[in-house]
């Protein structure tokens, strides 16, 4: 059938091509607007239907009429591509060739109708940060043909939002997920002029411009270190760069996590580099080109673990290094527990002053670690693997970071036995800082 179609010649980005992979049983993309998720989500299952006879639901939380759809959006890319095989009506849109059909209706006052519908290959659900828990329980047995899948778009709203928690932090099997915002558009020039005046509009309200075009939750946990609004704040400052160069190294240790540079120029950032699956002395060769060779400048290591071997390497370059270990003691014992604390609430001390680059992960790293008391009444970060529990990776962004800015005079000396024995009885102990 699909050799009768019509040829179209389709732009279509490569962030999105996941979707066309039909061994995975859910696909996530989440982030802020002018991303082109929607449009390509929309695009992506009109042109898959006409290559076979699929059934596919497009749904929300709610719709009261078919204008609460994204009916609109499939009908103009139909009428956009010429797609002369797709005939459309108020209620559905059919593919005449290969029997495709599009189903519209909304979860919360349809449960029954959706429950009751046989053969859905794919369910799209848009605006899905609205949905509730009990409307998950529902639709995901509902679609249950073999090698169904459903299909989830959304900007998040909550820190928690129910699809965010199922689908992204605890990330069940055979499950794509992906965070794409307007620089996905950008980088190709798809990104509209029109768009582009109302977010440098937006960009006057940090906030605000965090949540709509960066795709972060409108609220934050009482109990993060650093304030969204502190963050983006330095994202937007701009500050000179007189002062010394000093580099932050975070190794990593195990599979996804990133071996990251950050190098600043007195209070402002003004280079990045990211890695994976280095070898210790491909890091140092990484290292010296990123500091262009230059013995003068500090590099601040840190050496738990296998960064270990980076210091000890680098170190027989004749390279000045400061190795750093977050666990251990604080300067000040009687406010943090361990160095990584201290390091952590230091940046938040300084943020009002420094000049960051504008780097969605680096702020979704910086304003969701969190903090709480623990028993003597000292300020304790959360531990790296009650972090990634909560479902995010890794801040190897935020950890670099927070190396270049530290300042030597903070003491290092190691923890004692004695000192660990202390901090596993406050269930504080955690060597993967």
């Amino acid at each position: 059938m699909a050799s009768q179609l019509p040829t179209v010649k389709i732009k279509f980005l490569d962030e999105f091509k996941e979707l066309f992979n039909e061994s995975w049983r859910n696909i996530v993309f989440y982030g802020g607007r002018g991303s082109g998720k929607s449009k390509h989500v929309g695009l992506a299952l009109i042109l898959r239907g006409r290559q076979k006879r699929l059934r596919i639901l497009c749904t929300r939380e709610i719709q009261n009429t078919i204008s609460d759809s994204v009916h609109k959006l499939l009908r103009d890319i139909i009428e956009e591509n010429g797609f002369i095989d797709y005939e459309v009506t108020d209620k559905i849109i059919r593919n005449k060739v290969t029997g495709t059909e599009f189903l519209f209706a909304g979860l919360r006052h349809n449960v029954n109708e959706i429950k009751s519908m046989e053969g859905i290959d794919i369910a799209w659900v848009e605006e899905a940060q609205s949905i509730s828990e009990a409307s998950l329980k529902v639709l995901a047995p509902t679609i249950r043909k073999e090698g169904s899948q459903l299909i989830f778009t959304f900007n998040r709203f909550a820190e928690l939002d129910p699809v965010y928690v199922r689908y992204v932090m605890k990330k069940p099997a055979h499950t794509y997920s992906a965070q794409v915002n307007y620089d996905v558009l950008d980088r190709a020039g798809l990104f509209p002029e029109t768009l582009r005046m109302e977010m440098e509009e937006d960009r006057k309200d940090p906030g605000l411009f965090a949540h709509v075009w960066l795709g972060e939750p409108v609220d934050q946990a009482d109990n993060s270190i650093i304030s969204r609004r502190a963050a983006l704040d330095a994202m937007n400052r701009v500050v000179d760069d007189e002062g010394a160069i000093q580099v932050g190294v975070d190794v990593a240790r195990m599979g996804d996590d990133r071996t990251v540079f950050k190098k600043r120029k007195g209070l402002k950032l003004v280079d990045s580099a990211s890695y994976t699956h280095l070898r210790t002395t491909e890091v140092c060769d990484k290292l010296e080109l990123f500091v262009a060779h230059d013995k003068n400048v500090l590099i601040k290591i840190d050496d738990t673990g296998v960064g270990g071997g980076v210091t000890d390497e680098l170190i027989l370059r004749g390279y000045w290094v400061m190795p750093i270990n977050f666990g251990s003691m604080s300067s000040e014992p009687d406010k943090y527990p361990n160095l990584i604390s201290e390091m952590w609430f230091y940046l938040a001390s300084i943020m009002p002053t420094i000049d960051l680059p504008m780097n969605d992960g680096l702020l979704g790293e910086l304003t969701s670690r969190l903090w709480k008391m623990d028993t003597k009444g000292r300020r304790a970060i959360e531990s790296k693997q009650d972090y990634k529990k909560r479902g995010n990776r890794s801040p190897d962004e935020a950890d670099a970071l927070i190396l270049a800015f530290y300042e030597a005079n903070i003491a290092v000396d190691e923890v004692t036995e004695d000192d660990y024995d202390d901090l596993e009885f406050e269930g504080l102990l955690d060597r993967d800082f």
